[in-house]
């Protein structure tokens, strides 16, 4: 019974994913880039890329940058901040920018364990520009993920290279005040997905995604999403490396 809270994330996977039922579903393509500084061996700045579009119409497209630096406060606790900066063409008559500032924490719950399990908690606040109207929106909303890292071919993740590892995670969002006049403002992701750690400095990823969303353009109706993730992972320093692995979004 006490190694069960391990499989949280496992369990929490199935049993909310049979109770998504969106309206309209749509495919997406997110295509991702993470490039890592890692230093002192309890910092990290996670500089990330990402170009996402949907797979039919109605069409849109996204293309946001990141930077967020972490610092391991200990084996069990990590905090970060950070500032994102995207463009969304949202539909043949909306554009907006977004400046996003986030403040968060990641508790570890089985530090240098096989499986790596964790909570991130993220609190950020956005703020948007529709480019048409010259308007700017301010919102603010908390992000919840409960995270599983599982080796498949070897021990734990810090056995090396030509490491196969899963990934598994469900996160919940929560909007604090209102909603933006986006196309999709998230209510809450499943994600499971496979890696390969090639080297100490390059990882390949590719995550399935259901992201069930609130269409605050057209009426509030719900979307049921299929996201499909591609991700590069490249780090440096490896003399001095960091336990902290990066955030994505």
């Amino acid at each position: 019974m006490l190694v069960l809270y391990k499989y949280i994330p496992f369990i929490s996977f199935f049993l909310i994913a049979g109770t998504i039922q969106g309206q309209e579903s749509s495919n997406q393509i997110w295509n991702e880039y993470m490039f890592n500084i890692p230093f002192a061996n309890v910092y990290n700045v996670e500089l990330a890329a990402n170009y996402s579009t949907a797979l039919e119409s109605p069409k849109w497209r996204s293309l946001e940058f990141q930077v967020t630096p972490e610092w391991s406060i200990s084996q069990y606790v990590d905090v970060m901040g950070g500032i994102l900066l995207g463009s969304t063409i949202q539909s043949e008559s909306t554009t907006t920018f977004e400046l996003r500032e986030m403040l968060g924490a990641r508790i570890h719950f089985t530090p240098n364990k096989r499986i790596l399990t964790r909570m991130l908690v993220r609190f950020e606040q956005r703020n948007q520009l529709n480019q048409e109207s010259g308007l700017w929106e301010n919102s603010h909303r908390s992000r919840i993920r409960a995270e599983a890292i599982i080796p498949i071919n070897k021990q734990s993740m810090f056995a090396g290279d030509k490491l196969w590892y899963g990934i598994l995670d469900v996160e919940s969002f929560l909007v604090l005040d209102k909603n933006l006049d986006e196309r999709f403002a998230n209510r809450f992701r499943l994600r499971a997905g496979i890696g390969y750690r090639i080297s100490y400095g390059t990882r390949l990823e590719f995550v399935y995604t259901i992201q069930q969303s609130k269409n605050t353009i057209d009426d509030n109706f719900n979307t049921t999403d299929n996201i499909f993730r591609f991700r590069i992972k490249q780090f440096v320093n490896k003399a001095k490396p960091s336990s902290l692995q990066g955030n994505g979004n």
